[in-house]
């Protein structure tokens, strides 16, 4: 399966995860998959595909089993709430039930007995990628409550040529901030990989509509500093650290080139080896 993602899109050095005693919660989307990045490591990919259906439109996760598959559709259990989805119903485990498709591209939904739930209640539909992004993110974040920044992620988004196009992208994943709200996370960061388009504007207005976008609260300068990630250090005393880090950001008048340390340019096993 082909692992190279455009990650951590900003103006940092990249310090060893061996000496650095932090979670580093990331959540990455790209055009086809979504994936969790902690500690260095990544989480399998999330693939998706966007469909509209009787729940509106949705990121519905896909089932690969290799880089050439298209993928079939993954459906699960969910609790409705005045005839739309509320959330994915778990076990006395905490796991899903899910299971993949069957018939072309899995658009045939498993019968509602094969998920071998005994509640009364529930409904088979598509898994969001989202959903299963925030279950993930939820159960990384319990195996390390006792680090200091458990309750921050970043968010690594790919830039668009339309600064309204880049917004609708930002606020379709506002139901996955809210959910890592309700789940104790508190601070969260963004990072923009790829060239602003020429209709974007100034930057700092775009942060302040991209934290509106997805109902959160622009954090104060001195709050961005008290959270600077161990992954994701300033390099140059010349630059600011910023809630919003945009790829060859030049606000702070630096002009040289900047080296994007990531998975596309470093190389995971290097990354997870803490090197």
């Amino acid at each position: 399966m082909k692992f190279w993602i455009l990650f951590l899109a900003s103006v940092c050095s990249v310090l060893s995860w061996a000496d650095c005693h932090t979670l580093d919660l990331s959540v990455l989307f790209s055009k086809d998959f979504m994936v969790i990045g902690a500690k260095g490591g990544f989480t399998p990919n999330i693939f998706y595909t966007t469909q509209s259906g009787q729940y509106g439109t949705r990121y519905v996760t896909l089932h690969r089993e290799s880089e050439d598959d298209p993928g079939r559709i993954m459906w699960a259990l969910y609790s409705e709430k005045n005839g739309t989805l509320d959330h994915v119903i778990v076990d006395e485990d905490g796991q899903m039930y899910k299971a993949v498709g069957s018939g072309e591209g899995g658009k045939n939904p498993p019968s509602r007995k094969s998920f071998k739930y005994r509640g009364k209640d529930g409904v088979v539909a598509p898994l969001s990628a989202l959903d299963e992004v925030a279950w993930n993110l939820i159960q990384l974040r319990k195996t390390a409550e006792d680090r200091h920044d458990s309750n921050d992620v970043l968010i690594v988004v790919e830039s668009e040529q339309d600064r309204e196009a880049f917004l609708r992208k930002i606020r379709s994943y506002k139901p996955l901030v809210q959910m890592a709200k309700n789940a104790g996370i508190s601070y969260f960061s963004f990072a923009v990989s790829g060239e602003v388009g020429a209709n974007f504007g100034d930057l700092t207005k775009l942060s302040q509509d991209m934290y509106d976008a997805v109902g959160l609260k622009m954090p104060p300068q001195e709050e961005v500093k008290k959270h600077q990630r161990c992954s994701c250090v300033v390099s140059s005393e010349k630059r600011t650290p910023r809630a919003v880090m945009f790829e060859n950001d030049n606000r702070d008048g630096v002009g040289e080139p900047v080296e994007l340390n990531t998975p596309h340019n470093r190389g995971v096993l290097k990354i997870l080896k803490g090197k």
